[in-house]
């Protein structure tokens, strides 16, 4: 079994990938593993190599993983990701010795497709949190404006759903883990049909760093933001299929709204398509509107820079006639004086 763990950026996906692996599944050699940083000091157990291809697949359609590219229908097919899909069956190759692997990476929820061509039956563990929290924890590594947070979440969980078949996924939620994680756990494992005994899931949860939880959002705190009325439409509906644990963990309040909003669960992926759709048009929009500035700066800096040169030119000719001038005043007085002394002593 192979699976893909996908979601937003700071939504849990290094703390579910570094569990599972002690439940027994493969994530790769331990050199291949990107190393602990500043901003995730557990570490992101995440193999370089896969972020490598899903990085350069962005890179094809000029995008990144903050910048995601305008993907148009069958572009799996693309001539540009030729040599990048060799290497993915090459890759996966590597994996072939192992019944049970996977990988983590947020940009998986941009590539799926790709993925999903080399590995059939590939199941996705969605990983859920609420967007006001992503938005605060970006915020503090310089990823300061919510506008830019809800888009990129809205983007990434759109792709994603589009992509990802309901009977090949499961969601869960990050909150979950603090509220009761063996059970979420346990839930994530029957899901894959791992077996893990109670030993290794409380050996599994204790990695759990509570310490690096630093907010818990609510659906008022997205509406106080302002976020988008399809992106909250969409963080509900996920909250409702996000499993028992996370409907548990509610307070009165939230469990409230949630028993209020009527869902519509009726051909998701074919609607998350539709939304997709509506998405990329408006972010192709405001990409044409971004490279026509673009354009006017490049213009005005060219011109600006041909004023200077001209101004540099015409500070040099001042500069050199200010300085024959300084030097006629200089010397026109010796030659007069020459002159006298000559006449004195030769006249």
């Amino acid at each position: 079994m192979v699976i893909c763990i996908a979601g937003m950026h700071r939504s849990g996906t290094s703390m579910i990938a570094r569990m599972l692996n002690i439940c027994g599944v493969h994530l790769g050699e331990e050199k291949d593993l990107i190393p602990p940083a500043g901003d995730n000091p557990e570490g992101f157990w995440e193999n370089d190599k896969f972020r490598i291809i899903n990085e350069e697949i962005l890179a094809c359609f000029n995008g990144s993983w903050d910048l995601p590219p305008l993907f148009g229908d069958g572009w799996t097919k693309d001539p540009r990701l030729l040599h990048i899909h060799s290497r993915a069956s090459k890759l996966i190759k590597e994996f072939s010795a192992y019944h049970l692997w996977g990988w983590k990476d947020p940009r998986n929820s941009l590539t799926l497709p790709f993925w999903q061509a080399h590995i059939s039956g590939l199941k996705i563990i969605v990983c859920l949190r609420n967007p006001y929290d992503v938005y605060l924890s970006l915020s503090r590594r310089g990823y300061a404006s919510n506008t830019f947070s809800y888009a990129l979440w809205l983007t990434y969980s759109q792709q994603l759903l589009a992509a990802a078949e309901d009977e090949n996924r499961i969601i869960t939620h990050f909150d979950s883990y603090f509220h009761d994680p063996q059970s979420e756990l346990r839930r994530l494992l029957n899901f894959l049909q791992i077996e893990a005994d109670d030993e290794t899931l409380a050996k599994a949860c204790k990695t759990i760093s509570v310490d690096l939880r630093h907010s818990s959002g609510k659906i008022n705190d997205l509406l106080a933001s302002n976020a988008p009325q399809n992106l909250i439409q969409i963080y509900k509906e996920l909250c409702l299929q996000a499993g028992p644990v996370y409907l548990s963990s509610l307070d009165k309040q939230e469990r409230s709204s949630l028993d209020k909003f009527e869902p519509n669960f009726e051909t998701d992926v074919e609607r998350y398509k539709k939304l997709l759709a509506s998405t990329t048009l408006e972010t192709e929009r405001l990409l044409n509107q971004v490279f026509k500035l673009q354009d006017e700066l490049k213009m005005s800096q060219e011109s600006f820079a041909q004023l200077q040169e001209r101004l540099n030119n015409l500070l040099k000719k001042r500069l050199s006639y200010i300085l024959r001038k300084i030097f006629t005043l200089f010397t026109h007085p010796l030659r007069i004086f020459k002159k006298i002394l000559s006449g004195l002593f030769y006249g």
